[in-house]
């Protein structure tokens, strides 16, 4: 899904492009055809350009975000036990900010519990290197399967409706439930428990010195 995100945000930037180089070269007609409306017609062209410049950058920065809310406001999770991953490709944003694309794959248990092997894309963070194996929360809708994003612990965690889910599953005693922290950073970060509270306590460390 995250490959197909990516590749639509290009399309739309070149569309976006496009729109603002006619838009630009009709600023020379203005000002030949039409010069007493030419100081309107670039008012214009720069409030459009803004605007497209800023849904663009609100898609590129929201868009997964958005789907994996609204899914997970709607109960439309499942649990995941990542095996590994393999990065697929690197791609940048308008801000000139790289990520991986991974490919994850692992066993993904529904709201009956039953056990799918999945494999599905991740926006990760650039220094992910390594995939933790473990468990995590991801959005899964059988209706649309390919709608799969891993949700960040925080987001878990301030939705109370999620609470008996959650339960569910950690009450079943066949599920492998192992945590993985999850959460953003300039793309999904993924890593063992252990590695953040030791990252953290080097970070506590250096600053009381």
């Amino acid at each position: 899904m995250q490959v197909l995100i990516a590749r639509t945000l290009n399309k739309i930037l070149l569309l976006f492009g496009a729109v603002i180089i006619i838009l630009f070269a009709g600023i020379f007609a203005a000002r030949q055809y039409f010069p007493e409306y030419a100081r309107w017609y670039l008012l214009a062209f720069v409030i459009i350009s803004i605007a497209l410049a800023v849904i663009f950058r609100y898609l590129e920065e929201n868009w997964d975000k958005n789907i994996v809310t609204k899914m997970a406001k709607a109960g439309k999770i499942a649990l995941v036990s990542i095996r590994g991953g393999k990065r697929l490709m690197k791609i940048r944003d308008t801000f000139f900010r790289s990520y991986w694309i991974y490919e994850l794959e692992g066993d993904l248990y529904n709201g009956g519990h039953e056990k799918l092997v999945k494999t599905f894309q991740e926006k990760m963070n650039i220094n992910m290197n390594d995939i933790p194996q473990g468990s995590v929360y991801v959005t899964y809708d059988e209706v649309n399967p390919r709608q799969i994003f891993i949700i960040p612990n925080a987001l878990i965690g301030n939705l109370p409706a999620l609470i008996p889910l959650v339960r569910d599953y950690e009450n079943d005693k066949n599920l492998p439930v192992k945590y993985l922290d999850a959460h953003y950073n300039r793309g999904m970060v993924l890593q063992t428990f252990r590695s953040a509270v030791e990252k953290y306590r080097n970070r506590t460390g250096d600053t009381e010195k």
